[in-house]
């Protein structure tokens, strides 16, 4: 088993709500916690065991087979508490044909979240309500965003997938557990014209970002149900409370994520918005339950 230290990041759009998930308080605005990550640029300090100290990253590039990866393979999701204090930029996230047409990644970047709080309007922006790609362009250059970009009504405790490809943003108020694939790249739309803290205007990506949009594709909408597996392309996750012991029964290591409640598990405390990785074959045992997820990477791309 291996406790991940989390990794807050400061964001224009974040909130002080994150602090409930164990985010770093010395920080206003945090935008996402990242609780499992293994990429270069974001890697999870690992804060038990034998690997005490070691970061993700190196450590899956190093010894992939011990989470049940090949050679050159990377530990393929990143987990994160994610909160909006305002509406994110108008996005969309790459997919496996772009990326690898573009030499810029073997995946691409679908992603999931489950709403530990809803948006405030009781709506995020997901899917697209035009198909033609040069009339999309010119509504945004234009700012007339609302013109393009859809709307998906949402609540609390409602699931939702966004394939790859896919125009979106969550909301102000949004507070929630997101799951993705681990090409960290999003191509932004639009930004309602914000500015950093050295008062220019965000970066933009539209040529890159229209070129991977599928704008016939939507937003998936569902339910977790408890103790049912939700199964995804790149992924599987089950919302659950983990008591007792519990097996990592799959082939490749598995995120535990806690959303609510503290975990105790082999005598260590995992307080809300923490996460472990549990190896393949490992079996734990848990002191104190808690509300978990527990997701598993898929590793389609071999097939």
């Amino acid at each position: 088993m291996l406790i991940l230290e989390p990794i807050s990041k400061r964001r224009i759009w974040g909130t002080e709500r994150l602090h409930d998930y164990s985010g770093n308080k010395n920080i206003d605005k945090i935008g996402s916690i990242y609780t499992v990550s293994a990429i270069e640029e974001i890697s999870s300090r690992i804060m038990n065991g034998e690997y005490i100290g070691q970061d993700l990253y190196h450590l899956v590039k190093q010894n992939p087979e011990l989470f049940g990866l090949k050679k050159g393979e990377p530990y393929p999701l990143i987990v994160s508490m994610t909160g909006a204090g305002e509406n994110l930029s108008i996005q969309v996230h790459p997919t496996d044909d772009y990326v690898r047409k573009n030499g810029i990644s073997t995946i691409g970047k679908s992603e999931s979240w489950y709403f530990l709080e809803g948006p405030e309007d009781g709506w995020i922006y997901a899917g697209s309500k035009m198909t033609d790609k040069s009339a999309i362009k010119e509504k945004i250059q234009e700012g007339k965003y609302e013109e393009v970009v859809d709307k998906l009504p949402v609540k609390q405790l409602d699931y939702v997938f966004i394939p790859a490809g896919t125009l979106h943003a969550l909301t102000k108020g949004s507070l929630v557990y997101e799951i993705q694939q681990s090409t960290d790249i999003t191509y932004r739309f639009y930004d309602y014209d914000r500015v950093d803290n050295d008062g220019k205007k965000r970066e933009l990506h539209l040529e890159h970002a229209l070129g991977t949009l599928l704008p016939s594709q939507e937003a998936v909408k569902s339910t977790l149900v408890k103790d049912e597996w939700k199964v995804e392309k790149p992924y599987q996750i089950l919302l659950t409370h983990l008591i007792d012991e519990y097996e990592n029964k799959e082939a490749i290591a598995q995120a535990i994520t806690v959303i609510s409640g503290s975990l105790v598990v082999e005598n260590e405390t995992i307080d809300k918005g923490k996460s472990v990785l549990i190896l393949p074959n490992e079996k734990i045992t848990v002191q104190q339950s808690a509300e978990v997820i527990i997701a598993t990477p898929k590793i389609y791309w071999r097939e």
